[in-house]
């Protein structure tokens, strides 16, 4: 299945690839700092094992911190 995560699209997943799916592929851990979103839209923590990706998704996985 073929995906555009963090501006990389690549045909190196699989199909019914939940978001938990995709972290745990990609060995990135699920941190409360984490956000991810999926088609511009912000996906909730939980439901990261339930949220199916489709061909042709676009997901960000953006880290917030605080700095000054």
């Amino acid at each position: 299945m073929k995906l555009k995560v963090n501006n990389v699209i690549s045909n190196e997943y699989k199909e019914h690839l939940t978001i938990q799916d995709l972290l745990d592929y990609k060995h990135i851990e699920a941190v409360p700092w984490l956000v991810i979103s999926v088609n511009g839209t912000f996906i909730k923590r939980h439901l990261f094992r339930e949220h199916v990706l489709n061909e042709g998704d676009v997901i960000e996985m953006i880290y917030i911190r605080g700095g000054g």
